[in-house]
C-alpha cells in the first residue's frame, strides 16, 4: 500500500493542462470489475480503472457478467477440540448494465446497476478439478458437501452469528460516479473518482445504507504498447450492520495491473487487487485480501469493445473468490462532427 501511495503522490500534476492524448495504440484499461464474494457482494466495492476520462460528449454502454464461486474457512484448536470459526460456501452471479458519458476534457460521469444472485451453484466439481490441474491451494474444499449454500460463524465471544442472506437473486444497489482528470506530468496521467452506493437493493441485498468511496488513480506509458495502472481509495458506509454481520466503516483498497498491447486491436490485462477488512464481528476473518485478475480486452468491431477474465483468490483464500469468470462487452456512441 505505501508504495502505491508513494507513486500516485508522485504523480500528482503540476498544472491544469488537458490531458494529452496516449501515444500509439489507445489503452483501454485495468479490468474493470467488483469484489463479489458472497460477504462482500452488497457493499460497495472500488474497481480498477484507468484515469483516462471519455472524450466530450462520447457515451459507453457496458453489459457485464460475473460468475464465481466462493469457499473459505477458518479453524481453531484447543486441546482436543477443534472450532470452526466461519464458514463460507456458495457462488455468485451477476449482470451489471452501466452507462459513462463524457462531460467536457475532464470529467467523466457514469452510473451502474446490477443484478446479483447467490445460491449453491453448479460449479465446485469444475473448480475441484481446476485446483488439480494448476496445483493452486483448495482449502480442502472436495471434503465437504457440493453445490451448497451455507455461512456461518463465531462472534469475538466465540457466540454464533445468524447470517440472514438467502438464496436468490434481486435488484443490486444503483452506484453514481464521478471522475475528475487532474492532467497529465510527463508520462503520467492522473485522475481523482468518487463514488456513491444508493440503498436501493432488493431481498436480503438490501440494508446497507448509503456508501460513498473515493480513489486516486495514475496510469503510466511502459513503452512498447505497455501501460501500468495504479489506484490507491477507500470506501465507507452509512450502517454497518447488514445481512446480520458487522461490516468495518471504512475499508482501504488499491491495485495495480499492468497492459500490453500485442496487436493494435488486442489488450493483454494482468491485474493484482487488495482490500483491507471486510467484517468486524467474525472471529478469525482476515483483515487483508488479495486477488490476481488475468484478461484481455478486445475491440471486435468499430464502437465495440469485448472483455473477458477471471480471478482467483492469492491470499486469504478463504475470505475471496476462490475462482471466478467475468465477460463484458462495451458499446460506445461518438458525438456527430459537424
Amino acid at each position: 500500500m505505501s508504495f502505491l501511495l508513494a507513486a500516485l503522490l508522485a504523480a500528482a500534476p503540476a498544472s491544469p493542462s488537458v490531458p494529452a492524448p496516449v501515444s500509439g495504440p489507445a489503452r483501454r484499461g485495468p479490468i474493470d470489475s467488483r469484489d463479489e464474494f458472497l460477504l462482500a457482494q452488497p457493499r460497495l466495492t472500488l474497481p480498477a480503472v484507468s484515469p483516462d476520462p471519455l472524450p466530450p460528449g462520447e457515451t459507453r454502454w457496458r453489459l457485464a457478467a460475473d460468475w464465481g464461486n466462493d469457499f473459505g474457512y477458518r479453524l481453531r484448536r484447543q486441546g482436543d477440540v477443534r472450532r470452526t470459526l466461519y464458514f463460507v460456501d456458495g457462488e455468485h452471479r451477476s449482470g451489471v448494465l452501466s452507462v459513462s458519458h463524457g462531460f467536457g476534457p475532464r470529467l467523466t460521469a457514469g452510473a451502474r446497476l446490477p443484478l446479483l444472485w447467490r445460491g449453491g451453484g453448479v460449479l465446485d466439481g469444475l473448480i475441484d478439478r481446476w485446483h488439480r490441474l494448476t496445483g493452486l491451494p483448495d482449502s480442502n474444499r472436495p471434503q465437504y458437501p457440493r453445490d451448497e449454500l451455507h455461512v456461518s460463524g463465531l462472534d469475538p465471544s466465540l457466540r454464533p452469528i445468524a447470517w440472514s442472506g438467502a438464496a436468490g437473486s434481486a435488484p443490486g444497489p444503483l452506484e453514481l460516479a464521478l471522475q475528475w482528470s487532474l492532467g497529465p506530468r510527463g508520462r503520467w496521467a492522473t485522475a481523482v473518482a468518487t463514488r456513491v452506493q444508493l440503498p436501493t437493493a432488493g431481498g436480503s441485498f438490501g440494508g446497507g445504507g448509503v456508501q460513498a468511496g473515493a480513489q486516486l488513480l495514475a496510469a503510466h506509458g511502459l513503452g512498447g504498447g505497455g501501460d501500468v495502472y495504479l489506484g490507491l481509495g477507500g470506501t465507507a458506509a452509512s450502517a454497518r450492520a447488514q445481512q446480520g454481520l458487522t461490516y468495518a466503516r471504512l475499508r482501504p483498497g488499491g491495485f495495480v495491473a499492468f497492459e500490453w498491447r500485442p496487436w493494435r486491436a488486442v489488450s493483454l490485462l494482468a491485474q493484482g487487487d487488495a482490500a483491507g477488512r471486510l467484517v468486524r464481528d467474525v472471529e478469525g476473518f482476515p483483515g487483508l485480501h488479495l486477488t490476481l485478475k488475468m484478461g484481455a480486452r478486445v475491440d471486435v468491431a468499430p464502437s465495440w469493445r469485448l472483455q473477458a477474465g477471471f480471478t482467483e483468490g492469492l491470499y486469504a483464500v478463504s475470505a475471496t473468490t476462490d475462482f471466478g469468470v467475468m465477460v463484458g462487452l462495451e458499446r460506445s456512441i461518438r458525438p456527430r462532427r459537424r
